[in-house]
């Protein structure tokens, strides 16, 4: 089969995610099997314009706007149309129902936006696109819909989409890089690890810190990640006078291959609780990563995070919208509680166990391969 992928971010660009990195694990599988595979994507300073990585041919066009149509005009231009267009949305849909036939595209849904473009967004541009988000759906009312939430399902519900037109799948984990440690920290150590965004608000973590360090002077906090607000949480930082209770580490982050500098893994497996307050996810890969490392997650209840986290068993999952007290207060009590940490580190690892990347695969594919057959 030849297959195209539609996302606005590759492997390689310096803002990738987990959404990302899923899609490509997705890609090089189908690509090891004998299928073509093309993932198109935006391009980004000193980027190819064609470039194949694990036998995935990728191709950047255009910058974070133009890209969708720019995946238009590419689309047109191929002499051999594609089996199956995967359609990766991720805040704007790439409209594929405009100009790809029914039995050939497929909607892959990571999160829809809503309530995070009221951190991404200046107003009132947040509050017009909030507006405007379920009619960039419309067009897809007839189209099939893939994503690894229920959450997610349901959100899609809310647009319109009907129930029989959405298939779920589990996600995978690569249990021979993410695996329990020989031991935890001598010292409350937290983990935030994401890109540094505001929607995932790691400046919420970094408050919480300052109550927390008030009764436990040795606790620390260790931000994992890059992205575009590092400026602002580091001032924070400073702001609050935790210098030394909160350090950033944002390079050795590997996403595949397993590397002696690997501090990400290390510092799963160290950690008393991996720390995640996100305004919205579709998933929250680095919750079930730290789960396989033996750390379980404190997380806000939103789309994603209430499917990653089992409450009370393998993480706390706190309001939707939590304060700084709040948070303290949920990493507090894990700090007081030695037989509740041991009860979450050990059921996390069991939660962990039941996903993998050959299931994942196994359930993504056959929705793809229905696609083409249909």
């Amino acid at each position: 089969m030849d297959i195209l992928f539609l996302n606005w971010k590759d492997l390689n660009n310096p803002e990738v995610g987990g959404a990302e990195i899923i899609a490509f694990e997705f890609a090089k599988r189908l690509a090891s099997e004998g299928h073509t595979i093309t993932l198109f994507s935006r391009s980004f300073e000193d980027a190819l314009e064609k470039e194949i990585i694990d036998s995935v041919h990728v191709v950047r066009r255009g910058n974070r706007f133009s890209v969708y149509f720019e995946a238009f005009l590419y689309y047109r231009s191929l002499s051999h149309k594609p089996d199956v267009v995967i359609d990766m949305i991720n805040t704007l849909c790439w409209q594929t129902p405009l100009y790809v036939p029914r039995e050939k595209r497929l909607a892959y849904v990571n999160q829809l936006a809503k309530e995070v473009l009221f951190f991404e967004f200046p107003w009132p541009l947040s509050w017009i696109a909030y507006f405007l988000e379920r009619y960039e759906y419309l067009p897809y009312k007839d189209t099939r819909f893939i994503c690894y939430s229920k959450s997610t399902k349901e959100d899609l519900q809310s647009f319109g989409i009907p129930s029989k037109n959405i298939s779920t799948f589990p996600l995978g984990l690569d249990h021979k890089r993410y695996i329990p440690g020989k031991k935890k920290s001598s010292f409350p150590l937290f983990i935030f690890v994401a890109r540094l965004v505001k929607m995932k608000r790691a400046d919420l973590c970094i408050k919480a810190m300052k109550q927390v360090v008030k009764k436990y002077n040795n606790a620390k906090l260790v931000i994992i990640g890059s992205g575009q607000d590092e400026k602002r949480l580091r001032s924070i930082v400073e702001t609050y006078e935790l210098t030394n209770h909160v350090t950033f580490l944002t390079k050795d982050t590997f996403y595949f291959k397993k590397d002696h500098k690997d501090k990400k893994v290390t510092l799963m497996q160290e950690a008393w609780a991996h720390i995640l307050p996100s305004v919205k996810e579709g998933w929250g890969m680095v919750v079930t990563e730290a789960a396989a490392c033996g750390t379980p997650s404190i997380v806000s209840d939103v789309t994603g995070l209430r499917d990653s986290v089992q409450k009370n068993k393998s993480g706390i999952i706190l309001s939707k919208n939590p304060t700084e007290t709040e948070l303290a207060d949920s990493m507090v009590r894990l700090i007081e509680n030695k037989q509740l940490r041991d009860k979450l580190t050990k059921q996390s690892i069991e939660w962990a166990n039941t996903y993998d990347w050959d299931t994942s695969y196994k359930e993504f594919k056959k929705v793809v391969l229905n696609t083409h057959t249909k």
